[in-house]
């Protein structure tokens, strides 16, 4: 850890995959992190993120450089009470939005409440905390699937496609959001923002505080809930592990050329689904279905129950499989972008297992493995 003093830092969105491991990454470093969070499943704000933390087994002075304050983005001043606001406002150095709705499946009033005016509600704070107290930047935490998964396509780091082909409401929503966050950007708020892929668990141990696309995708072709699926292996899908993510924010929130640019951060090779098909055979218990060429696929080959599913599933995971080339120079800048092994995706799906999002039962000698 530095010596020198490290920035206070204001965060949405502690409790999701990203921004629960932002949190730790700036406690680990030093800095005091003020959250808002809201009760959920019969915990309190303050137990929500406890809990987290000591998933991540932080020592106890670390944790107590939390302040958990309780509130909505979705709410004017996040709903904080008047000295709750002005503790944010003068505190402050660095204001990270991460908070949205992932859901790939959810309304466009559910995206558009959230991830629209959310933002809308972020920056607004953001300009009173850089007006009277000492913010010095502000980072928006976007999506690759921002520029739109519906069509292949070539997309820049430092500017938005003109004409985006949008898969669900979350990417349009995101896309709109990230523009309004491109005008304050063009303005005086000294912006940063990011575009994570598909993020997935931690690079040494796999671990991660919530399971998303990846993983939904795994258990629903795992679990036997499909006879038949189009054999798509030759395709992939680019996931990115969250500690690289957290480490690249931590970086370009720290380096002065970072200012008014747009980081991809993805992997370089991306997770080949031809490799996951090979790994599902090591977990004796999961049943992939039978593939089939996709000359030949058909949602005749399904039961009535299993086209229903597959409707379901198709608009998550489809999208992702085309053919997205995104400019990384930015990224590589700060970091190295990680490469997707194998060996990586068994340890992502030994931590599902033990978890309990995956079957749990014993695994096949490492060995065992393609």
């Amino acid at each position: 850890m530095s010596n020198r003093k490290q920035p206070t830092v204001f965060l949405t969105g502690a409790t999701g995959a990203i921004g629960s491991r932002i949190l730790e990454h700036y406690l680990l470093h030093g800095s005091e992190v003020l959250v808002v969070a809201r009760e959920r499943d019969g915990l309190s704000d303050e137990d929500r993120i406890q809990a987290l933390l000591e998933e991540a087994e932080l020592p106890r002075n670390l944790r107590r450089k939390v302040a958990v304050l309780e509130g909505s983005i979705t709410e004017p001043r996040f709903g904080f009470s008047r000295a709750e606001y002005g503790r944010v406002v003068k505190a402050a150095e660095i204001f990270i939005h991460s908070a949205a709705v992932t859901n790939l499946g959810a309304s466009a009033e559910e995206c558009e409440r959230a991830n629209f005016l959310g933002t809308e509600n972020a920056l607004e704070f953001a300009h009173v905390c850089q007006r009277e107290g000492q913010l010095r930047r502000f980072a928006y935490l976007s999506s690759y699937a921002a520029s739109g998964t519906a069509h292949s396509g070539y997309f820049p780091e430092d500017s938005p496609p003109t004409k985006p082909h949008f898969a669900n409401e979350y990417e349009r929503t995101k896309y709109l959001a990230e523009a309004r966050v491109r005008e304050e950007m063009r303005g005086s708020l000294p912006v940063v923002i990011f575009r994570p892929s598909v993020t997935v668990g931690d690079t040494k141990t796999g671990r991660i505080a919530s399971f998303n696309l990846f993983y939904q995708v795994v258990r629903i072709l795992g679990c036997g809930m499909l006879s038949h699926w189009p054999d798509l292996r030759g395709r992939k899908v680019n996931i990115v592990p969250v500690d690289f993510v957290a480490r690249a924010i931590y970086r370009g929130l720290e380096v002065a050329w970072a200012l008014g640019r747009t980081f991809h951060l993805v992997s370089r090779n991306g997770c080949l689904l031809r490799d996951l098909f090979d790994l599902v055979k090591v977990f004796p218990h999961m049943r992939i279905p039978r593939l089939v060429p996709l000359a030949h696929w058909s949602l005749s080959l399904l039961s009535q129950k299993e086209q229903m599913i597959h409707r379901m599933l198709e608009p998550y995971l489809l999208p992702y499989l085309n053919d997205l080339r995104l400019e990384t120079r930015n990224a590589e800048r700060l970091l190295t972008l990680p490469v997707i092994s194998p060996t990586f995706l068994r340890r992502l799906m030994e931590y599902a297992a033990r978890a309990g999002y995956l079957p749990a039962e014993v695994f096949r000698p490492a060995d065992a493995l393609p």
